[in-house]
């Protein structure tokens, strides 16, 4: 009988130090698997992945994930199918909750929870939405694959620093030569390698539907790497690039949570009156000019 996704673990996938169990006595992979999109590949159990083409274990190596978070509080934003949630879980974290949009019965991160007699709390909830008031506060944030497709990633990073009280780590789309300049003009930024003579300075290269991929309209902007560190660094972080690959299209950060910068609070728009205090979670009083009876 031939192969299936479910029946072998996939050439893609990774060794943990953190092992898998063995599947336990009944369990269906092909039943499991059958009907979700799987967008992350990981293996459950012991030779049993879910199939799906991104390795949960090379990204866990490119972003550093500890192989220890015992007494961590772990928040994984945009979850999707959960299995970075479950693998944090694996890795010892006292509490993980899995924040992301989607219905986590049509994700398949239920069918997961269940195999695994998972811990991990899915809270249905927008980047948006974060509140410590909520969620309290996190030592280790995952922000896999989101940032490029916001509209308002300025804003969703002041409020992801609203919960962090140590690390997030990032990954995502990342502006390269080949995607710095629209055509004709796509060879000559490559050519004159212009991410390079621009590497210093932020952008926020915008996207037309479907001009970073020709099957997904989600794609809004593309940063280079200054401008992640940069933006992180605004909103309270200590923010480090870590590495590239795929030629500079993907790349890993590490933003440390330190106090938030006075210009956020008394130089912004967003920050100087409490009247914006819902959307920023920054926490100060009015002064006389912005005062309301």
């Amino acid at each position: 009988m031939a192969d299936t996704p479910a029946r072998r673990e996939s050439s893609t996938c990774m060794t943990y130090t953190a092992h898998p169990p063995d599947a336990p006595c009944g369990f269906e992979a092909d039943k499991t698997f059958a009907g979700v999109y799987w967008h992350q590949c990981w293996e459950v159990f012991r030779g049993i992945s879910t199939p799906g083409r991104n390795s949960v274990a090379a990204l866990c190596a490119r972003a550093e994930i500890p192989t220890d978070l015992r007494g961590k509080r772990v928040l994984d934003i945009g979850a999707w199918n959960g299995c970075y949630s479950f693998e944090c879980e694996r890795r010892g974290a006292s509490e993980v909750i899995a924040y992301s949009l989607e219905n986590p019965d049509v994700t398949g991160f239920n069918r997961i929870h269940s195999a695994l007699d998972s811990k991990v709390k899915y809270v249905q909830g927008s980047v948006y939405a974060l509140s410590p008031g909520q969620l309290g506060e996190f030592d280790l944030v995952l922000f896999f694959g989101v940032l490029y497709h916001l509209r308002y990633p300025l804003l969703a990073i002041d409020r992801i620093r609203s919960v962090s009280r140590g690390d997030v780590l990032i990954e995502t789309s990342t502006v390269n030569s080949w995607l710095l300049l629209r055509q004709p003009l796509r060879v000559l930024s490559v050519v004159l390698n212009l991410t390079g003579l621009f590497y210093r300075t932020p952008i926020w290269r915008q996207y037309r539907e479907y001009e970073l991929h020709p099957e997904d309209q989600s794609n809004w902007f593309g940063p280079n790497k200054a401008a992640v560190i940069e933006s992180f660094d605004s909103a309270g972080f200590h923010t480090r690039f870590m590495r590239s690959w795929d030629f500079g299209s993907r790349s890993a950060f590490r933003a440390t949570a330190t106090p938030v910068p006075a210009r956020l609070r008394d130089g912004t728009y967003e920050g100087l009156s409490t009247l914006n205090s819902h959307l920023t979670r920054i926490d100060r009083e009015d002064a006389d000019l912005f005062r309301r009876d």
